[in-house]
C-alpha cells in the first residue's frame, strides 16, 4: 500500500515539473493578460497637458456641451480638491509655439493641488514634434489599476504556420480606486470613469495571446 501511494505521488510531482509555459491552459493565458494589464492598466482621466488653461471659449462651449467640456472637468476636479484655479494671462502663439504678435489673452490656469499630486501618473511616450518622432514623459490624473480577477474561458489557438493565437475571455477588477472616483460630479463630466468601475468584475473583456519561445505572452505588448 505504502508503495503504490509513494508511486502515484511520484506521478503527480512528474505532472507538475513537466507543466510548460507553452501549454495551453488558464494559468498560463492569466500570466499574460496579467502582464499585460500590470503595463496598459492604468485608469486614468485623458488630460495629458498640465497645467490646464480654461479660455473663454471654453467657458462658452460648456453650455452647449453635454458634459460641459474642460472648463466643467476642472471645475469637477476642484470640488473634490485635485485642483484649484487662479486667473492668468497667457502669450498667444502660432502652431510652432511662437509669440509673432505680442498678444496677451486672459485664462482660468489650474494646477494640481498636495492632493491631487498623489494621483498624478508620468509615463513615457512617444509624439511627433518638428524633429521627428521623440519620446517625452506624459502625465495624468489616474483613479486606479486594472488587474486581472480570474479567466473565464478562450478561443483557440489558432495556429498559422508556426506562429499560434487564442483569443482570452476574462474579467478584471479595479486595485486601489480613488474615493472621489465615485464623486457624481466627477462621472457626469468623466462617464468614462463610471463605465470602468461598473464594468469591474461583472463585464467580459477580451483580450490576444501570442505563443513565444518564452512561454505564452500578450499581443501588442512592446
Amino acid at each position: 500500500m505504502k508503495r503504490n501511494l509513494a508511486i502515484i505521488l511520484l506521478g503527480t510531482v512528474t505532472l507538475t515539473a513537466c507543466s510548460s509555459k507553452t501549454d495551453v491552459n488558464e494559468k498560463n493565458f492569466g500570466m499574460a493578460i496579467a502582464q499585460y494589464l500590470e503595463k496598459n492598466g492604468e485608469l486614468c482621466l485623458r488630460i495629458n497637458k498640465w497645467p490646464v488653461d480654461v479660455t473663454e471659449m471654453d467657458l462658452r462651449m460648456q453650455k452647449i456641451r453635454t458634459t460641459g467640456g474642460i472648463a466643467k472637468q476642472m471645475e469637477a476636479l476642484a470640488s473634490v480638491g485635485l485642483v484649484s484655479g487662479t486667473d492668468a494671462e497667457v502669450e498667444q502663439t502660432n502652431m510652432f509655439g511662437k509669440n509673432t504678435t505680442g498678444q496677451k489673452y486672459k485664462v482660468k490656469r489650474y494646477v494640481l493641488t498636495d492632493q491631487g499630486k498623489k494621483y498624478y501618473r508620468e509615463s513615457e511616450v512617444e509624439r511627433m514634434t518638428m524633429d521627428g518622432k521623440k519620446k517625452v514623459m506624459q502625465g495624468d490624473i489616474c483613479y486606479g489599476k486594472k488587474v486581472l480577477d480570474k479567466v473565464v474561458k478562450w478561443e483557440g489557438p489558432m495556429k498559422f504556420g508556426d506562429y499560434q493565437e487564442a483569443k482570452v475571455i476574462y474579467l478584471y477588477k479595479i486595485e486601489n480606486l480613488a474615493d472621489w472616483a465615485n464623486n457624481s460630479e466627477i462621472s457626469s463630466v468623466f462617464p468614462y470613469v463610471g463605465k470602468n468601475i461598473k464594468a469591474a468584475e461583472s463585464i467580459e473583456q477580451q483580450g490576444a495571446v501570442k505563443l513565444t519561445s518564452q512561454g505564452w505572452e500578450p499581443r501588442g505588448l512592446n
